[in-house]
């Protein structure tokens, strides 16, 4: 017998039911369908403790939350713990990045776990382009002119021929890339190993990042957290960013130094930014970020899609199928490497 436990709503998800889960009946009998050994269960983020008797006979975690920063739906860090029993074997999250899902069984190699890469890359990608066509084509002085019944021509731009910049060329930047170029774009991006990447022109290391940082118009953070990225972009790098250049981060708030892209926001010494994920969450009310007009701050959901779920599911089973047949998993996540 494989026993599974869901717990915790994927974050973004359209259709959270009353009961504080999640699964709906089309995913419930995908799952149960790849063996009759597979016992399922869902239990609420909010009711764990509720449950502590049954915990310890799970053998497989769908996961969301155990982050530093907790949302409602979510399994807060010392509810995720519980579930690490002796009997635990694997954690699946629903979401890519896991730095703050770390624990001893997992360093210890006592428990496997796998992420969801891929799941938010679609619309992830979607909103970065979004975000560039709303700056270059500025929706917003437009829609204010509307609402004041203001009649005037507004001076914009074109992405064709402007540069984007990106940190990190995994799926999301792939497919940041492969938009880009439709518009007629210059991709340029970082990777670990500088080898050629689909529709990006140029791809570098992050230590070279200082000789490109001045050409970019469009500069995107779409790297996850790891010990090479936090910090990664210093005051010193962001200060190379040139006048008319746009800042946008869907990837990690950590990974930028949050202080001094305060300061550069404030003496407008950058056209702007769009920013999806910062240092703390939820955002402080008293952050100087939720008071810049030239900053459009998302609360950490530009991967906000009906299709999360059964994204989701999707690649679950494909993992549990090979659990079960005992075949390597997918998307195992190295804790030392961050990857």
């Amino acid at each position: 017998m494989v026993r599974v436990v869901v717990s915790g709503i994927p974050r973004g998800y359209h259709y959270p039911r009353p009961d504080g889960n999640w699964l709906q009946e089309k995913h419930i009998t995908q799952i149960k369908a790849l063996s009759p050994e597979i016992e399922l269960l869902e239990i609420p983020a909010n009711q764990v403790m509720n449950h502590k008797g049954v915990l310890k006979g799970f053998d497989v975690l769908l996961a969301e939350g155990g982050n530093r920063d907790h949302y409602e739906g979510e399994l807060d860090w010392e509810d995720y713990c519980k579930f690490f029993t002796p009997q635990l074997k694997w954690v699946q999250l629903c979401s890519t990045g896991f730095s703050d899902n770390i624990t001893p069984e997992i360093i210890n190699g006592l428990t496997t776990l796998t992420n969801s890469p891929g799941i938010h890359t679609i619309p992830i990608a979607e909103s970065v382009v979004a975000a560039m066509l709303e700056h270059a084509k500025k929706f917003g002085q437009r829609r204010l002119d509307q609402a004041n019944r203001l009649w005037r021509q507004v001076k914009c731009n074109d992405l064709e021929g402007s540069t984007i910049l990106l940190i990190g060329l995994g799926n999301i930047g792939g497919r940041i890339a492969m938009l880009c170029k439709a518009f007629g774009m210059n991709v340029i991006g970082t990777r670990r190993r500088s080898e050629p990447v689909p529709n990006v022109d140029i791809v570098f290391p992050n230590d070279e990042l200082a000789l490109f940082i001045p050409q970019a118009d469009f500069i995107v953070v779409v790297s996850p957290l790891t010990p090479e990225t936090e910090g990664l972009l210093s005051r010193e790098l962001l200060n190379k960013m040139k006048k008319t250049s746009y800042f946008i981060n869907v990837g990690r708030g950590r990974v930028a130094d949050e202080n001094a892209l305060i300061d550069i926001l404030k003496e407008k010494r950058i056209s702007g930014a769009y920013l999806d994920c910062f240092g703390v969450e939820p955002l402080p009310n008293s952050h100087p970020f939720w008071r810049l007009e030239n900053v459009f701050l998302v609360p950490h959901d530009s991967h906000s899609s009906p299709k999360i779920g059964d994204r989701l599911v999707d690649q679950f089973c494909e993992n549990l199928r090979r659990y079960v047949n005992g075949s390597k998993l997918q998307n195992i996540c190295d804790p030392r490497r961050g990857y």
